[in-house]
């Protein structure tokens, strides 16, 4: 894995040359910023900077996680102050889960449902009576 320096990881801040660190990590997302979920901006805004804090806000999912990796293109040897980056380093405590849940069907859907397969096999079971008796 290559080592970066802030110098050089900074000089990669624009859309045909986007580099960012979290944690400590440089991942070059110039392939992948218009593909970015929460949009290109936010990756076009950290570009060139330590975006830990950012991503750590968002709460990503573990698959989130696993691509970022797989952008990684080495490590910084030294830390980006505050004072040249608009965010600051955390550490990740453990990547949070994707927020929708499985909620059972309400009761009233269920009766209605059920309604609309009687009536479905009433007018199946006429429609065949019919055409057996001609």
């Amino acid at each position: 894995m290559d080592i970066y320096t802030t110098d050089e990881v900074t000089r990669h801040n624009n859309a045909n040359d986007l580099w960012i660190v979290i944690h400590g990590a440089v991942y070059d997302v110039t392939a992948f910023h218009k593909e970015h979920p929460g949009g290109e901006e936010v990756l076009l805004q950290l570009a060139g900077q330590d975006a830990t804090e950012c991503f750590d806000s968002i709460g990503h999912s573990y698959e989130a996680i696993n691509l970022r990796e797989t952008l990684k293109i080495g490590e910084l040897v030294d830390d980006i102050s505050p004072a040249e980056s608009k965010t600051t380093t955390t550490e990740v405590k453990e990547p949070m889960e994707d927020d929708w849940q499985y909620q059972e069907p309400k009761a009233e859907m269920q009766s209605q449902n059920m309604t609309f397969i009687c009536g479905a096999i009433a007018i199946y079971a006429i429609i065949m009576f019919y055409w057996f008796i001609q």
